[in-house]
């Protein structure tokens, strides 16, 4: 035969003294608190239980005395969703004190790693700083300014099949450091050069004179470029143009980032305050 925990000889004298005390109970009342009781040792202790354990359990319990006094006073049987209640409550009175400071130190890490995801990806985008200008010599001395309704765009001549660009300032306004990857590409994101997403982008490194809102053409662009927060950085956008143009215009007034901020990456759409175009006719290959 299968030994069970109330075969324990504590157990056994615990459920006498508990059919003593209940004798003057009305029997359907008895009965539930019966059932209820030898369940709950049943669940709560091993078959091999020592009498260490047994003792606490039916210490927690309280004697067989004190349980029939309180069946006595209620005017009511158990109903079913009272002796769920009281099943809950004596189930959670039996998780062991180890087992509640795991679940303590789950929380814990729950709450850092809810704060990490919080300080990390609520920050706000980068952004333009201000000074800009088209990259190449050739480009910058034959560029034309236009403003109308408010919108400013700096045009110059398309040179097909050669490198094209401009330089920017990045700032970063938040409070953690950002770090650009490179271009960002994907449905919805907008092109980071007149013709096509297919832009170099390098990062300026360390330089007091930017850092302090300024310009210089004497410094060494790298990837991947890392802004600390409340500086700036020069961002350098290359291209090869190649698109297909019979005076007509081409420019673009955005610059899409991938960015990494703590652990996460994401896109950063930055507007640049002007539109950047290229104008002309387009001279031996092309690509649209």
């Amino acid at each position: 035969m299968t030994r069970t925990s109330l075969d324990h000889q504590l157990v056994r004298s615990y459920i006498s003294k508990l059919d003593v005390a209940l004798r003057g109970v009305p029997t359907v009342q008895a009965r539930e608190l019966r059932e209820q009781i030898t369940a709950h040792i049943d669940e709560a202790l091993p078959p091999d239980a020592d009498d260490e354990q047994v003792a606490a359990v039916l210490g927690r319990l309280g004697s067989p005395a004190e349980l029939a006094a309180d069946v006595q006073a209620s005017s009511a049987p158990l109903t079913a969703l009272a002796m769920i209640r009281a099943s809950l409550r004596y189930r959670l009175a039996q998780v062991p004190r180890r087992a509640w400071s795991f679940v303590g130190v789950i929380a814990v890490v729950a709450g850092i790693a809810t704060g990490y995801l919080i300080y990390f990806l609520t920050p706000g985008s980068l952004e333009f700083g201000g000074a800009s200008g088209w990259w190449y010599p050739r480009d910058y001395s034959h560029e034309v300014t236009t403003t109308a309704d408010g919108a400013t765009q700096t045009t110059v001549p398309l040179r097909s099949g050669e490198r094209q660009g401009y330089v920017i300032s990045i700032y970063n306004p938040t409070g953690v450091t950002q770090t650009i990857l490179g271009p960002a590409y994907g449905p919805g994101v907008p092109l980071n050069s007149p013709d096509s997403p297919a832009a170099q982008i390098e990062v300026s490194v360390p330089n007091l004179n930017i850092d302090h809102g300024g310009s210089s053409r004497n410094v060494r662009f790298t990837l991947h470029g890392v802004i600390p927060p409340g500086q700036t950085r020069e961002v350098r956008v290359l291209w090869t143009s190649s698109i297909c143009s019979t005076d007509g215009t081409a420019s673009v007034d955005t610059l899409a980032l991938r960015v990494r901020v703590g652990w996460f990456t994401r896109t950063e759409i930055i507007p640049l305050d002007q539109a950047w175009a290229l104008a002309g006719n387009s001279r031996g290959r092309c690509t649209s």
